[in-house]
């Protein structure tokens, strides 16, 4: 399918539930997941550009194979390319990201990337695996830079694992410092921009929607 600017996406619809959910092949980014309530729990920034001309912000973007700054261009490239379609039902798709002339001058590793989205009854599955293609090992960096619609800020909780771990708060400090946390369920009443170590377990809950 193609939207009106004629960016090529791929539609997803669960055939028990009515759920959807859109996955555009530029950036390999998730757009749209919509449960069969009709609640849609991801965010497009209403500023993104969905002609192509600029990688797609909001969604659940992709940052591989580097986060933040560093030796290549922010976030990496994942986002950048156009990614293929490998095969697809009409609940799932699975994509793929292998080298180009355009990573190579960036990046000259020998990868494939594929990214599979799973639509099932009650949620949205994504999986992310990364082949080494070459003969040399590579480091690198993975994360889904994902944008949740939400109802309000202080309807929000994060819980999980967090009670006595560090975390870098970017916020504190000339350049940031590391801080230990203290809660067992993160809530926001100021300015965040940190990162916590050690946590694979985090649960957005909002209270306005009852969504998690």
């Amino acid at each position: 399918m193609t939207n009106a600017d004629g960016l090529e996406y791929v539609k997803l619809v669960h055939p028990d539930t009515g759920a959807t959910s859109e996955v555009y092949l530029l950036g390999g980014v998730v757009t749209s997941y919509v449960d069969g309530d009709g609640q849609e729990f991801i965010a497009v920034r209403p500023d993104a550009k969905m002609d192509g001309s600029k990688p797609i912000s909001g969604g659940l973007s992709h940052c591989w194979p580097q986060f933040g700054p560093g030796e290549i261009q922010q976030h990496g490239f994942a986002r950048n390319v156009n990614w293929t379609v490998k095969c697809m039902t009409e609940t799932s798709v699975e994509l793929e990201m292998a080298p180009s002339d355009y990573t190579k001058e960036m990046w000259d590793k020998e990868f494939l990337c594929t990214f599979s989205v799973d639509l099932e009854a009650d949620q949205l599955s994504t999986k992310m695996f990364v082949e080494n293609k070459g003969e040399e090992s590579f480091d690198f960096q993975a994360a889904l830079h994902s944008y949740f619609t939400v109802s309000a800020l202080e309807n929000l909780e994060i819980s999980g694992s967090f009670e006595g771990k560090e975390f870098l708060n970017k916020l504190a400090g000339d350049g940031g410092e590391m801080q230990t946390e203290e809660r067992s369920a993160i809530t926001i009443t100021e300015e965040y921009d940190r990162v916590y170590k050690g946590i694979n377990d985090p649960v957005l809950k909002d209270a306005g929607t009852g969504k998690t």
